[in-house]
């Protein structure tokens, strides 16, 4: 058998994608995982005060339990960045509680990543995928 069909008949093992997801959660664990906190904006209410700028639009901040959160080299103005990977099992779970079905898009619309007491603006947002499944996001924010 060549080399070419034994990939594609691996690619076609039941349950090679929940391993994939198994393996990256694990990782993150393993590597210390900790919590991000992603904030988004609320659906509006209809009220003219947030609608004419008068008061902050309502906004949700959303905890993902399995993250990891790492420094990155500053941006050319000195703007401090940061990168967060997240899990897409974590992400997921969320997502279907807010009824998204474009995880990034509904990422790149976010209000930002809250880190310490600081609002950081998502820059990019990435996806680690495995036989077509996402097993990991990544999120680059700026001060």
């Amino acid at each position: 058998m060549s080399d070419g069909q034994n990939e594609e008949q691996l690619g076609l093992i039941a349950g090679r994608g929940c391993a994939a997801l198994r393996f990256a959660d694990s990782l993150l664990r393993s590597l210390g995982h900790s919590q991000v906190t992603i904030r988004i904006p609320n659906p509006s209410t209809g009220d003219t005060a947030s609608q004419l700028g008068l008061e902050a639009p309502p906004a949700a901040d959303l905890q993902v339990t399995l993250a990891l959160v790492k420094d990155l080299p500053p941006a050319t103005d000195g703007r401090r960045r940061i990168e967060a990977v997240i899990s897409a099992t974590a992400l997921k779970a969320i997502a279907q509680t807010y009824q998204v079905e474009d995880i990034v898009g509904w990422l790149q619309a976010a209000e930002g990543v809250v880190h310490g007491d600081q609002l950081m603006r998502i820059d990019t947002v990435s996806v680690d995928r495995f036989l077509g499944a996402p097993c990991l996001y990544h999120l680059t924010a700026t001060e």
